[in-house]
């Protein structure tokens, strides 16, 4: 009956996808929404580069409406989720994906 139990929870491990999660401020310029992705330019390295997060949390949305082009150019300081989950490719290898998530906008003025 042992044996049983601890093939059933290995089984159940071996399926399930782990996650972490990880939160982070940046400050950066908002450029609009590129196909699903909001984007925004900050400054790493003495470079600007592009940030592009996948999803935007509904308290940061009633704040500001990033859909619109109201806020494009304004600077904000974007405090977000960064989460690492482990998924499966076309050819059925593990890969991580990162997926970055606004959890909260202030507008810099």
């Amino acid at each position: 009956m042992k044996a049983k139990l601890i093939i059933i929870a290995i089984a159940f491990l071996s399926l399930t996808s782990f996650t972490t999660t990880e939160t982070l401020v940046v400050s950066g310029v908002y450029k609009g929404v590129v196909e699903y992705d909001y984007v925004f330019a900050v400054a790493e390295e003495g470079a600007k580069e592009n940030m592009l997060f996948q999803y935007v949390s509904e308290e940061a949305l009633e704040s500001f409406d990033l859909e619109s082009d109201d806020y494009v150019g304004s600077q904000f300081t974007v405090t977000y989720e960064k989460t690492t989950e482990m998924s499966e490719d076309e050819e059925g290898n593990e890969i991580e994906i990162q997926v970055l998530t606004i959890t909260g906008l202030e507008l810099n003025d």
